[in-house]
């Protein structure tokens, strides 16, 4: 790698380091968030483990299913964007080093 190279990730580096601040603070807001989300899949969830059978395979208890399903998915998926910002801040920290 050279001189160049090295000044351009160490500048990403500066920004990225600068950017870490701000992701901290939204991270705080995204657990939030997440938390609230979880709750209520956890809830759909629990209700509908709570019909009969016969309600669960009925279309308002497929529904249910389905949104708590959807929810936490999104849960997962938010994890992941996380996870994906986290390691390539990490990667470039690597390759500044």
């Amino acid at each position: 790698m050279n001189n160049a190279t090295r000044k351009t990730l160490a500048d990403f580096n500066e920004t990225l380091e600068s950017l870490k601040g701000q992701l901290d603070d939204i991270r705080i807001q995204y657990e939030s968030v997440k938390d609230e989300i979880q709750s209520l899949a956890d809830e759909e969830r629990e209700k509908f483990d709570n019909l009969p059978e016969g309600l669960q395979a009925a279309d308002r208890g497929q529904a249910m299913e389905e949104a708590a399903s959807a929810l936490e998915s999104a849960v997962s998926e938010l994890e992941s964007a996380v996870d994906s910002i986290d390691s390539a801040i990490g990667e470039i920290d690597t390759a500044a080093q």
